[in-house]
């Protein structure tokens, strides 16, 4: 199975994406990591042929906030589960998650700053239950 986890930061996408591995035996596949290499982005061609190589598999878990560019994928997975929280929850996530970040409790693939913590409150705005909605899955 083929299994596309969809939610804004703070949601629970990577913690869902662990437990479904653990419980199914599953690879999971982060796009953040797929997208950036530590403090550099890919190339949209080192995306996609990453991409192409997760896709070779029978089973697997994608997690991502569903980007634009990255769209299509949902028409070529099994299942999408769409991750939607109240909004306070995911404020509250992120703060939680910066802090536990700042002091070294909890790994990161990025420099926590508030700068950063700004953008993931920009980030959880974006609203993607139209695009979710529009699949047949």
């Amino acid at each position: 199975m083929k299994i596309y986890i969809v939610g804004t930061v703070g949601s629970g996408k990577s913690t869902l994406a662990r437990k479904l591995s653990e419980k199914n035996s599953m690879c999971v596949f982060h796009l953040d990591n797929i997208v950036h290499e530590g403090e550099r982005n890919r190339t949209d061609k080192e995306v996609f042929e990453s991409i192409e190589c997760i896709f070779k598999n029978e089973c697997f878990i994608i997690e991502d906030t569903l980007r634009e560019r990255f769209i299509p994928l949902l028409d070529k997975v099994d299942k999408i589960i769409y991750l939607d929280l109240p909004k306070n929850l995911l404020k509250y996530r992120i703060i939680k998650r910066y802090v536990k970040q700042k002091l070294r409790l909890e790994k990161s693939t990025y420099r926590p700053s508030l700068q950063m913590l700004k953008q993931m409150f920009t980030w959880q705005k974006i609203d993607r239950s139209e695009l979710i909605n529009a699949q047949k899955k």
